[in-house]
């Protein structure tokens, strides 16, 4: 990969709580982001809706975000192609409203 394309991806460690009430993107007070899902762990139907839900929030294509690791537990790394970090927060920070 060359410089540029590195620059174009952000990766973000994010917790998982499957078989929740709501799907829900909350950012806690320390930083870290905790992804809520109604999905259970199940034949990968959590780790799917992770996907969906984050692509939505961020207005990106699924194939875009992608889970780079933790596909089997709760804290997974998320990498998510032409976006930066500080743009994530800034976007699921104002869609939290």
């Amino acid at each position: 990969m060359q410089r540029s394309e590195l620059r174009s991806h952000a990766r973000l460690t994010i917790n998982v709580k499957p078989r929740s009430q709501e799907n829900k993107v909350i950012v806690e007070p320390d930083g870290r982001i905790t992804l809520r899902v109604v999905a259970p762990p199940v034949d990968g139907k959590a780790n799917r809706m992770v996907i969906r839900i984050l692509a939505k929030r961020l207005g990106k294509s699924k194939s875009q975000v992608k889970i780079v690791a933790g596909l089997r537990s709760n804290v997974k790394i998320v990498e998510i192609t032409n976006i930066n970090e500080a743009e994530i927060f800034k976007q699921i920070a104002e869609s939290s409203h």
